[in-house]
């Protein structure tokens, strides 16, 4: 089976984390050597130095069109997820994945789901970072079951998990109705139905 040639927009944080994990073989069947966008020159010096065989894009239409990848993954704020990761990407056919939280507004992430309908040939998914925590899972199988009865109103208070002020920080997005469509709750807190 070939290998998944992933493409990776935005390299802040969590994007060096994806490019970090296929630069070191983390994941079998998938490379890197698709492509990186970022429109930060800084960015592209980093890139250089870090991956130094792989492809740079200052737009991410541009490596979506480059056929250098044939899967992505979005690393950019929360707003740009609907359209960078998710529409551009399926129409030209190219697997997505969406970082938390898939959008800021539900109509978007809407219609991209239903976009996505249109694509069955395609993986599209949302990342759920939490998703396989044994205590999450654990949860959510009592909410299911029923032993608790129906649920009509939850709060969630983890003191364990938080962010530094360097977070919020690296960009004038993070923690912002504008940004983030629900501040650092819509961050820290979603969960697939």
């Amino acid at each position: 089976m070939a290998k998944v040639k992933l493409g990776v927009i935005g390299l802040g944080q969590q994007g060096n984390a994806y490019a970090n994990f296929l630069q070191e073989g983390k994941i079998s069947n998938m490379e890197l050597g698709g492509a990186i966008c970022d429109h930060d020159p800084q960015k592209r010096k980093l890139a250089e130095e870090r991956y130094p065989e792989t492809p740079f894009y200052e737009n991410y239409l541009d490596m979506l069109e480059s056929k250098n990848v044939n899967a992505i993954v979005t690393c950019v704020p929360h707003y740009l997820h609907p359209e960078m990761g998710g529409i551009e990407a399926l129409k030209r056919d190219i697997h997505a994945l969406l970082e938390k939280p898939a959008g800021v507004y539900t109509k978007q992430v809407r219609e991209i789901n239903e976009f996505a309908k249109q694509k069955p040939h395609l993986t599209y998914a949302i990342m759920f970072n939490q998703r396989t925590n044994k205590l999450y899972q654990k949860v959510k199988e009592i909410i299911d079951n029923g032993e608790i009865g129906k649920i009509r109103r939850t709060n969630w208070i983890i003191t364990t998990w938080w962010r530094p002020q360097g977070y919020y920080d690296q960009g004038t997005w993070r923690a912002t109705w504008d940004g983030e469509g629900g501040g650092v709750l819509v961050n820290q807190a979603p969960t697939p139905n």
